[in-house]
C-alpha cells in the first residue's frame, strides 16, 4: 500500500511501522522513542534481537543526544560521507539508546541517510532505526515491491522508486583510537583510507554469534535458490548469473548482472537477480565470480558469500 510521506509521519507517531526508501535499500522505521514498534520490526522480519539495529538521523548534530565523547576522526568521516552509505558503531550513554536497538552493548550505530523521502521522515518524526525491509537472511528490498512481496500489498510503503546504491552500507566500528570495517557495503576501503589515512581492518570470515552491527550474522542476503560458484558450471544448474560481455553456455538460462566495467549497475541488480530466481522457482544458479576484487566489488563479492553459504 503506497502511503504519502505526511501518512508516513502520521502512522510513526503513532507507534506504527512503515517501510521507507533510502539509498542502499528499503527499511522498515520505526521512531527509536516507541520500543514496542521497534520489538514489531524484529518480530515482522523474524530477526535475532542480539543482532542490533542501526539508528538513522536528519544530520550529524543529532549524534550529540546519544554520546559524552566522540571516538577520534568521527567528525572526519561523518563530513566526508554524510549523508549517505557509511554507518558509524560509537560507544553510546546507555541511557540514552533502548537496549532493543543496541542489543544491550554498549555502542549503538548510526547513519545520516541521503534519499530526499527518508531526510523528510527523519525530520517530520526524530530518528529512527530502519534495519532493511525483508526476512531476515533473505535478500533486501530494493523497490517497494519487494517490500510487498514480503510483507503483503496491504504494508504500507513510502514509495521512492528503484535505490540508487542497492547494497546495505559499510559499516565501520569504533575501537580505540582506530576504525574497523564491521560490514561492507556502499563505500570502499579505499575511500575511507583517503580520510583516515590508513586501510581499516577488514571483517572476520567467521560467524560471530552476537555482533556488533548488522550483516555479521550467520547466512545473509541469500535466495531460496542454492548459489554456486565453482569454476566450473555444474550441469545440475539451469540458470547462469553473469555479466553483459561475456558468452555462457546456450543451454544455461542467463540473468545479467550488468557490465563487468560498471560495478554500481552490479550491485543495483544483485538483490533483484536474487529474488528472481526464487520468483522463477530456481533451485541452483551459478555465479560467475571473475571479477575485480577491491573498491564496490569487494562488497558484492561478500554478498554473494553470504548468500551461498550453507
Amino acid at each position: 500500500m503506497r502511503i504519502s510521506i505526511d501518512k508516513a509521519i502520521q502512522l510513526i507517531k503513532e507507534r506504527d511501522v512503515v517501510a521507507a526508501p533510502t539509498e542502499t535499500v528499503y527499511g522498515l522505521a520505526a521512531s527509536i522513542e516507541h520500543p514496542e514498534a521497534i520489538q514489531k520490526i524484529f518480530t515482522l522480519k523474524n530477526r535475532p534481537t542480539n543482532n542490533p539495529l542501526i539508528t538513522h538521523l536528519a544530520n550529524i548534530d543529532q549524534v550529540k543526544a546519544f554520546v559524552d565523547h566522540l571516538p577520534k576522526d568521527f567528525h572526519r568521516l561523518a563530513e566526508a560521507f554524510w549523508p549517505g552509505a557509511l554507518t558509524l558503531v560509537i560507544p553510546v550513554l546507555e541511557d540514552a539508546v533502548p537496549d532493543i536497538i543496541r542489543a544491550n552493548l554498549r555502542s549503538a550505530a548510526f547513519r545520516v541517510p541521503s534519499h530526499p523521502l527518508v531526510q523528510k521522515l527523519i525530520t517530520g518524526v526524530g530518528p529512527i532505526v530502519m534495519p532493511s525491509a525483508n526476512l531476515s537472511g533473505k535478500p533486501s528490498s530494493t523497490i517497494a515491491e519487494h517490500v510487498e512481496h514480503d510483507f503483503g500489498e496491504d504494508f504500507p510503503i513510502l514509495d521512492g522508486g528503484s535505490c540508487e546504491t542497492g547494497i546495505e552500507s559499510t559499516v565501520l566500528i569504533a575501537d580505540g583510537e582506530v576504525w574497523k570495517v564491521g560490514r561492507l557495503g556502499g563505500i570502499s576501503p579505499k575511500q575511507i583510507e583517503k580520510v583516515l589515512g590508513y586501510w581499516p581492518e577488514m571483517p572476520s570470515t567467521q560467524v560471530i554469534e552476537n555482533p556488533l552491527c548488522p550483516g555479521q550474522m550467520y547466512r545473509h542476503y541469500a535466495p531460496n535458490a542454492r548459489l554456486h560458484f565453482d569454476t566450473y558450471i555444474p550441469e545440475y544448474c539451469p540458470v547462469v548469473i553473469g555479466f553483459s560481455e561475456r558468452d555462457y553456455p546456450p543451454n544455461k538460462t542467463l540473468k545479467v548482472l550488468g557490465s563487468i566495467k560498471d560495478p554500481q549497475s552490479v550491485a543495483r541488480r544483485l538483490y533483484h537477480t536474487f529474488r528472481k530466481l526464487d520468483e522463477e522457482g530456481v533451485t541452483d544458479a551459478w555465479i560467475d565470480m571473475d571479477f575485480p576484487v577491491n573498491d564496490l566489488w569487494a562488497s558484492i563479492r561478500e554478498r554473494i558469500v553470504k548468500a551461498a553459504s550453507k
